[in-house]
């Protein structure tokens, strides 16, 4: 069971602040495409920020702490105010995920810059970079479920626009249900399989 595995505090506390900014980034580009888009809900929900308490999921982050997999709080949009549409929520959705995925080897462009610093400071922000390079892979996987309560469920959102108070119910139940397959092991540990991909970069 992975929850068994060792974890060292240096780890746990790397997860944490990789989570940190995970959350501040996905939910800062999420809101801003939606408002790019027409879409103001999400700035009148307060979502248009990158502080990453706003967007952070408790369960989220504990989930990144343990398996470097997490999701943050739901956005909800109006699709009637999209551009696009409905299908606008879809690309928000969309270009949000690969916007993480990208993320990735720009902070390849970091690392020299955490070399300059004192040595003890320049390998622990190092390692949070690792992290965070591992979080944003397996958490833009992970959320492409279109289950409530993660990213993709946003997908929900443009099929069944008048839905939301069903969807709000449903949302406790499609975080347990992946909290339940991460632990158990009945979803695969995306963050285990890209490990060696960003170790070798």
């Amino acid at each position: 069971m992975n929850l068994l595995r060792e974890l060292s505090m240096g780890e746990i506390v790397s997860r944490i602040a990789a989570v940190l900014i995970y959350a501040g980034l996905q939910g800062f580009v999420l809101a801003g495409l939606a408002r790019l888009l027409g879409d103001r809900r999400p700035n009148y929900d307060g979502r248009l920020t990158p502080n990453p308490f706003i967007h952070l999921s408790v369960w989220g982050a504990m989930m990144a702490a343990l398996f470097s997999m997490s999701w943050i709080r739901t956005i909800w949009y109006d699709g009637k105010t999209n551009r696009l549409g409905r299908w606008g929520i879809v690309v928000v959705v969309l270009v949000g995920l690969a916007a993480m995925v990208a993320l990735v080897p720009l902070l390849d462009l970091v690392r020299p810059l955490a070399l300059m610093l004192p040595r003890t400071g320049g390998y622990a922000v190092l390692y949070v970079i690792g992290q965070l390079q591992v979080i944003a892979l397996a958490s833009a996987l992970l959320n492409l479920l279109p289950i409530p309560g993660l990213v993709g469920g946003g997908v929900l959102q443009a099929i069944w626009p008048e839905q939301e108070r069903r969807l709000r119910r449903m949302e406790p139940f499609g975080l347990a249900l992946i909290i339940v397959a991460i632990v158990a092991g009945w979803l695969p540990n995306l963050a285990t399989m890209l490990m060696p991909y960003v170790q070798l970069r």
